[in-house]
């Protein structure tokens, strides 16, 4: 099974696995098939504590496997920050960006350190390429 990368994707895979429906999954938390539906195909970053403590008690696994696909421990800002080196509101600026792979739990940005290193140890695609913002100024001639 391929890791997905954001808990929608997570429950989905979980559910189809266990051979349940959103409808079933809804019985037993409470949350309405709506949420849930709008949760597994937007694929949302932000899923609240609370409802995803529910619903992997629902489906029988632990927070990180719902999470990320596996039993890692996500971490805060303050790890990632000390990991990259750099200052925690570089990494606030970098994960609201979406160039550090993160998401929302609780209203706190979580980390799996390896997403967070084989994103940063990944080769980009074209190192001359013009960059977003200078492709955007103004040129004077």
């Amino acid at each position: 099974m391929r890791n997905p990368t954001h808990p929608g994707q997570q429950i989905g895979s979980l559910l189809a696995q266990r051979g349940h429906d959103v409808k079933w999954l809804s019985g037993r938390t409470g949350i309405a098939p709506e949420d849930l539906h709008l949760l597994i195909e937007k694929d949302s970053k932000s899923l609240k504590f609370e409802d995803a403590a529910v619903i992997a008690d629902a489906l029988g696994v632990e927070l990180p496997v719902l999470i990320h696909g596996n039993d890692e421990e996500a971490v805060g800002i303050p790890q990632i920050a000390r990991l990259l080196r750099v200052s925690t509101d570089t990494v606030y600026r970098k994960a609201r960006s979406g160039d550090i792979p993160g998401f929302k739990l609780g209203g706190l940005w979580r980390f799996f350190p390896s997403q967070v290193k084989e994103h940063m140890t990944k080769p980009k695609a074209d190192p001359w390429a013009q960059s977003a913002r200078s492709i955007s100024r103004k040129r004077v001639s």
